[in-house]
């Protein structure tokens, strides 16, 4: 909307230019009556802290350990953070046996409670009325409640959260408090182990600043009315109230002939009055009942819709409907106020759409107009006076002081002061002067707070969100800083300036995802926070943007590990219906897999390539799993036995294991936890998500040193973070270099670099075994300049430390890092490739004896053992290709050993060969079997590229792999154990149930043992 330069402009914005995505994800939508959650109410005595004390969430020691005395509980972590807390002890988990108690007044707020407790808890609690018993959820509307330290603020917007052993309570003055309480409540909810619990303490909370909010350009570039719906919740769920919606623009620069009637123009409310045809854009605009939408989607959440109808600038797209009313003969984008008609035109605008507008506000612009100032001033005049007798207040974009030079007249004089100005730049009318001149006035500073997606100004890859996280405050503007009580708060916006570009609604919020939850922090909140940006940042992760979106996508990748398996297929063999196994790779916060029972259950993701892979880790829903066998496969057929590991309960869980390659990733043997603190009373298991993390980054949390610090809000550990979002940058002068101590002696080969804008021309990578000695291992030169990461390969040496020394920097003394990763890209040494000659029939079965050939693999194949057994005969020497038959699924397994290192794996075949004897008696096994005794046969050795599954000739491998599942501690189960299998993409998959050899009436008529 702005097109001057950028007065008094913040520091850089460096934030990372989010990639282009046209991939989309079906969101399932939760299911309501769901029994996962235990039925009984407790409050959890706790005795130890975990590793979330930002929730304030603790953990229970070990059975065998001595009680301690629970520690007192810090503030749990909210966006914005609480007022004041006190902190009591230990936790109160919530049940599917306790309620939402309200009077009728909060019915309303209670019910929406209730549908995002579900959706984002899985808890289905009821809504009711009365008296509340123990384990409820009550909220209490007493319009006498009053705060002396949150003043009028708390009367408008404040409430009480108190959580006791009798139950969980919040009591506000206004029903958008008391919605304001059940936000505050979902995102310490979240936050937990389980999505069910909260640390016991009281809270009172309130805002500082009145206004809190964003403005969406939407006259430039349409943003669907299920996107503006996203964003309301989205706003709601960080306590800001304020959404502008700026309705009409046209592209800035019209060329030499200043012709604006073919170039970009957007007016985006369409009515169906005749009068007003023509006016809305044919390229996307907002009906009537699109509007309602939004004015009920803000009205139940405490968010006020601010519609705005740009005048007398900004102008092209009422002047193409009227060309008679704009300057230049209808050129112009600038409306022609020396004719009454044109005031005339524009107030039947404002009429034609005022009964639409719900909220108490209507802005009309009046920005950025150099034609005649005392007509701008009559016209300024006329308009507000005219939306005030309509019942609205009036706002308008600030433009005083460059609208009052040259005319007698100076700043405000002369016009209606009962105008809420949105202060955008100190040169039009900055904050001083706003406040000089007495007026309602919100910071909108344009080098602060402006987003122009893309372009190379106002913050085009979006706001330096840490630099406002960290130093801003709602009453500073560039060099202008007022008294706090003299603004009414702040917004951020977007402008879509660059109308030419192809971008979508969903890239725009990948540039401002994060700058909410920052604008919130800063306006509810207004001081320096106590929780550093990197931990602000981290929970965010937990906490996300919110319930009910079913547009807005998250883009922000968590801190930590990278996830392989976002967005990939995965296949269950037991499945909950309305809770799909694709719900766990979805990217959705607030989306959960579950079991149909508590069957033996196992989820197969596939990769879609092979890739290498280091490690597991998921986020189980209440009814965790007691553990899982992880198994790994390239081709979905053969498969290796890489970990066992026992899930400790709800919450963050992961595994890691030395690095594979795979395209096919398993956790077998999935069951309910039972016995375990009850978490699995419904007999099922549960998931919010599941990840496979590619070579582990071993520097995440390394100790960092630095040559310097450009400021103290970047320093040096910022890289080592795991965190994109956070950035170190180096001191200006003299010898650039950043080190980081791995904590122990380990063999690496690969560093990866994000650099910020400011990156390194000429550097070098270093490793040392402690610290004082160092050895370059790579060299990097002539690097180009921009944003970018570099990846760099050496060989592999045992070090603990690693350093980058910068020599020349490609923004001369400036120099950043969002983060620096370290990794050991080697494989494990030992492997077994194994390949099948045979194809089965339609159904899967083979009808002729397939040939399994395998050979071990890898640094430690060389003098190997190879040995197998089918089904549970006894275990062979591996020397040449071998056949298989039988009438049952056939299990065959294989296992090598090379001093130290051992591999098992196996592979299941459906055999229905002719003339056949039974495959042998089955019997108990381990999934990984036991060095050799004995005499040792050279395993055959395959050539260097090959792996564990490489197919020389083998049958079609299938979309979505079978399975051979584990049994408890991981075994293999014996004869008489039932097989789950479903179909998926055409192919069977076999459930995580033991595997079944029992007798089956063969296809040819015949009974087989």
């Amino acid at each position: 909307m702005r097109s001057i330069t950028p007065s008094n402009q913040a520091p850089l914005s460096r934030a990372p230019h989010r990639q282009k995505s046209t991939a989309r994800h079906v969101r399932a939508k939760h299911t309501r009556g769901s029994t996962c959650m235990k039925s009984t109410w407790r409050t959890i005595a706790m005795v130890a802290a975990i590793g979330m004390p930002l929730a304030g969430i603790s953990a229970m020691s070990p059975a065998t350990a001595a009680p301690e005395e629970p520690a007192i509980n810090p503030a749990p972590v909210v966006v914005p953070s609480l007022h004041e807390w006190t902190g009591g002890k230990g936790t109160v988990e919530i049940t599917s046996s306790s309620r939402i108690v309200v009077p009728s007044t909060l019915n309303q707020v209670a019910e929406e409670f209730s549908d995002d407790l579900a959706e984002m808890t899985g808890l289905d609690l009821a809504v009711v009325t009365g008296a509340s018993k123990p384990g409820d959820i009550s909220l209490v509307l007493d319009v006498a409640d009053k705060y002396a330290a949150g003043g009028e603020r708390y009367d408008a917007e404040g409430y009480k959260l108190d959580v006791t052993a009798a139950g969980v309570k919040v009591t506000a003055p206004t029903e958008t408090g008391a919605y304001y309480g059940t936000r505050s409540i979902l995102q310490v909810m979240t936050q937990s182990d389980g999505r069910n619990k909260l640390p016991v303490g009281s809270s009172v909370d309130w805002p500082d600043y009145e206004a809190r909010g964003f403005i969406l350009d939407v006259g430039r570039r349409f943003f669907t009315a299920d996107f503006v719906n996203d964003y309301i919740k989205m706003m709601s769920y960080y306590k800001l109230n304020r959404f502008q919606i700026h309705l009409n623009d046209n592209e800035i620069f019209a060329g030499a002939d200043k012709d604006w009637r073919n170039l970009q123009q957007g007016f985006r409310l369409k009515s169906e009055n005749p009068l007003y045809a023509g006016l809305a854009s044919a390229d996307g605009s907002y009906d009537r009942a699109d509007w309602d939408g939004f004015e009920a989607t803000a009205g139940s959440r405490g968010v006020q819709i601010i519609p705005e109808i740009d005048v007398p600038a900004h102008a092209a797209a009422i002047i193409k409907w009227r060309p008679d009313i704009g300057l230049n003969n209808g050129k112009s984008d600038h409306l022609d106020l020396s004719k009454p008609e044109t005031t005339a035109a524009v107030k039947g605008i404002f009429d034609e759409f005022m009964p639409w507008f719900q909220g108490a506000e209507v802005n009309f612009g009046a920005d950025e107009y150099p034609g005649n100032k005392l007509q701008y001033r009559d016209f300024y005049n006329a308009m507000a006076a005219h939306i005030r007798a309509k019942g609205k207040q009036p706002g308008a974009w600030g433009s005083f002081t460059e609208m009052s030079k040259g005319t007698g007249f100076s700043g405000v004089e002369g016009f209606d002061k009962d105008v809420i100005i949105n202060s955008w730049n100190n040169g039009w009318y900055g904050l001083d002067a706003a406040a000089s001149d007495g007026m309602k006035f919100i910071n909108t500073n344009d080098g602060t707070l402006y987003v122009v997606p893309f372009a190379d100004y106002y913050h085009g890859s979006g706001l330096n969100n840490q630099w406002l996280y960290t130093n801003w405050l709602p009453n500073t503007a560039g060099n202008e800083t007022v008294e706090p009580e003299q603004v009414m708060g702040a917004m951020f916006a977007v402008w879509n300036d660059l109308v030419n570009e192809d971008y979508s609604q969903q890239d725009v919020h990948g540039l401002i995802e994060r700058s909410f939850p920052v604008v919130a922090q800063k306006t509810w909140t207004a001081k320096t926070p106590a929780l550093p940006y990197a931990s602000f940042n981290s929970a965010l992760d937990k906490i996300g943007m919110g319930p009910s979106l079913g547009t807005v996508k998250d883009t922000t990748p968590a801190a930590g590990a990278s996830n392989l398996a976002s967005g990939k297929p995965v296949a269950a063999s037991s499945t909950k219906a309305g809770y799909p196994a694709s719900n766990v790779t979805d990217g959705e916060q607030n989306t959960r897999w579950e079991s149909a029972d508590d069957a033996n259950t196992s989820l197969t993701i596939d990769l879609g390539s092979v890739q290498k892979v280091g490690g597991v880790n998921a986020e189980w829903a209440a009814n965790a799993p007691a553990g899982y066998a992880v198994e790994t496969s390239k081709d979905g057929l053969f498969w290796d036995r890489v970990t066992t590991h026992e899930v400790a309960g709800a919450g963050n869980d992961r595994v890691l294991f030395p690095t594979t390659e795979a395209r096919f990733v398993r956790l077998a043997g999935l069951t309910p936890a039972g016995d375990k603190a009850a978490r699995a009373a419904s007999g099922t298991v549960g998931a919010w998500s599941v990840g496979v993390e590619g070579i582990t980054n071993v520097a995440i949390g390394a100790k960092a040193t630095a040559s310097g610090n450009e400021a103290p809000t970047l320093p040096a550990d910022q890289a080592f973070d795991g965190n994109l979002a956070t950035r170190w940058s180096a001191n200006y002068n003299g010898v650039r270099w950043i080190a980081g101590d791995l904590g122990k002696v380990q063999p690496i080969n690969e560093v990866t670099i994000a650099w910020e804008g400011a990156s390194a021309k000429d550097y070098t990578v270093s490793t040392s075994l402690d610290g004082v000695t160092w050895t370059v291992a790579a060299t990097k030169t002539a690097m180009p300049a921009s944003k970018r990461t570099d990846v760099v390969p050496f060989d592999t040496v045992n070090a603990r430390h690693v350093k980058v020394e910068i020599q020349s920097s490609t923004l001369g003394i400036y120099l950043s890092a969002y983060e620096i990763e370290v990794r050991n890209t080697q494989v494990t040494a030992l492997g077994v490739a194994g390949s099948l000659a045979g194809t089965p029939n339609a159904e899967g079965t083979f009808d002729a004896e397939p040939t399994v050939t395998l050979a071990a693999t890898g640094a430690g194949a060389q003098g190997a053992s190879l040995e197998y057994r089918i089904g549970q005969g006894p275990w062979t020497f591996y020397s040449a290709p071998f056949k298989v038959a039988g009438y049952q699924l056939t299990t065959v397994e294989y296992r090598a050993n090379s001093g130290a290192e051992t591999f098992a794996g196996y592979v299941a075949l459906d055999l229905d060969t002719p003339g056949a004897s039974p495959s042998p008696t089955p019997g108990p096994t381990e999934t990984t079997a036991p060095a050799t005794t004995g005499a040792t046969t050279p395993a055959t050795t395959a050539p260097a590229t090959s792996g564990p599954g490489t197919a020389a000739t083998s049958t079609a491998a299938p979309t979505m792999p079978a399975t051979a599942p584990a049994a408890a501690d991981g075994e293999l189960a014996s004869t008489g154990a039932s097989i789950t299998a479903v179909v998926f993409a055409g192919m069977l998959l076999m459930g995580a149930g033991a595997l079944t050899l029992a007798r089956r009436r063969s296809s040819r008529g015949r009974y087989q043992g």
